[in-house]
């Protein structure tokens, strides 16, 4: 008896400490889990070199949101330390299953993309390759002042699954120079789904753009930049369009603590945009506002929640589902004037690293467009949609990793129309 009972009471202990082991082992907050014993980048051609200080390096170089990868798994490091260069690729192939009302791409999971499903096609199978990535990441005099680096990422997304440039960007000290995410995007925060356009609700703009980042220590930092002039319009028979010439500033305010893993930003973005007044024949200048609150906070190590609330006007392009939909300005009632849609956005997102090999992840999202005072608004334009995405990830090795997630979407026109679809999607992950 007391034999048994001390068995069982070693048993009871071991099977305490593995799940303390498990509920505070490191997070990865929604990235993709490996083994945080290791490594994945192996050094070349320099037998001193530190691989953990090469991939700080190169994770500091390369794009923040959970869906970009730029780690490269193999580096070379240059004599004496003078430069880190890693090449790499990566491979993403996908299988998904639709249930309900279309959405035309297997690989963006968009609401706002939804249109009603024709008799009999309310199933569809699909296939998607077009997110694989071939990637470059240079750092030069790294763990000095005067560090360098340099991204350059494409990918298979472009017209006719044409290879076409998503990062390339350059950086000194606090200043970063390319084509890119803005500084109105909290890359870190954003969810991470297997779904390659990722929540509806969140702002994600990538287009070029210049930002200077400051750091004034215990956790603070700050950035302004510039945006190449865009807009996404609806012009009536009495407006029309015409070239951009005036940028964008988008700026924010952090606040970080526990080594960087959590923090909490306050992003703003001035954006100003013209269009053709056709009944007075001149151009008028509308300027649109937008605010942010955003950040992910560690919960406890192995769990993590992250999220955003966004808002304001003339703002439509900025956020990962109004893009390219018009909804920066509709025209108003009145000949030759245009008035600017008021967006809001909501985003929650929780990441669980259940092991060091297996993480899961949930996210929401809410999109909701609001028309400016007197604009005609089009029966069949986006009012409102929701987004969820709930996925596991598990990892093989530093290669390999596979995962399944499960999407629901949910799209409302300002006119009675209301659509909605589900997707199962299966992918598999070859990283080098």
């Amino acid at each position: 008896m007391t034999k048994f009972s001390t068995t069982a009471m070693k048993s009871r202990i071991i099977l305490i400490l593995s799940l303390f082991s498990l509920l505070f082992s490191p997070a990865t907050y929604g990235r993709r889990p490996v083994d945080s014993g290791k490594s994945v980048v192996s050094t070349l051609l320099n037998d001193t070199a530190d691989a953990r200080r090469v991939e700080k390096a190169l994770t500091t170089n390369a794009p923040a949101a959970p869906k970009d990868h730029g780690l490269p798994r193999f580096a070379l490091v240059g004599k004496n330390h003078e430069f880190y260069l890693g090449v790499g690729a990566q491979f993403l192939g996908e299988a998904v299953f639709d249930i309900g009302d279309q959405i035309p791409s297997p690989l963006l999971f968009a609401p706002a993309t939804l249109i009603a499903a024709r008799p009999g096609s309310r199933e569809s199978l699909g296939f998607a390759w077009q997110s694989s990535s071939i990637y470059l990441n240079f750092v030069a005099m790294p763990q000095t002042d005067n560090s360098i680096g340099l991204f350059f990422k494409g990918s298979f997304t472009g017209s006719g699954n044409n290879f076409s440039c998503y990062h390339f960007y350059a950086r000194f000290r606090g200043l970063s120079v390319g084509y890119t995410s803005d500084a109105f995007t909290d890359a870190a925060a954003e969810p991470m789904t297997l779904d390659y356009e990722g929540p509806n609700g969140y702002p994600y703009a990538t287009l070029f753009n210049a930002s200077w980042t400051q750091k004034f220590g215990h956790g603070i930092s700050a950035a302004i930049g510039i945006d190449a002039p865009s807009a996404s319009i609806s012009c009536g028979s009495t407006t029309g369009a015409v070239s951009p010439c005036i940028p964008a500033v988008p700026l924010y305010v952090q606040y970080a603590w526990g080594g960087d893993a959590s923090h909490v930003r306050l992003s703003g973005l001035l954006r100003p945009f013209r269009y053709r007044n056709l009944v007075l024949d001149r151009n008028t200048t509308l300027t649109g506002l937008g605010a942010q609150l955003s950040g992910i906070v560690s919960i406890m190590p192995c769990v993590s929640f992250c999220g955003n609330i966004v808002y304001g006007s003339g703002i439509g392009s900025y956020i990962q589902d109004d893009a390219g939909l018009g909804l920066d300005a509709m025209p108003a009632s009145e000949p030759g004037r245009m008035a600017m849609t008021r967006s809001l956005g909501l985003t929650a997102g929780l990441a669980w690293t259940i092991s060091p090999r297996l993480c899961a992840n949930l996210s929401c999202s809410r999109l909701a467009n609001y028309p400016g005072k007197k604009a005609t608004v089009p029966s069949d334009g986006y009012r409102h949609g929701e987004y969820l995405a709930a996925n596991i990830i598990y990892t093989v090795n530093r290669f390999v990793s596979a995962g399944i997630e499960y999407d629901y979407g949910h799209r409302r026109n300002f006119g009675p129309q209301s659509l909605h679809t589900s997707r199962i999607q299966a992918q598999f992950a070859l990283t080098l």
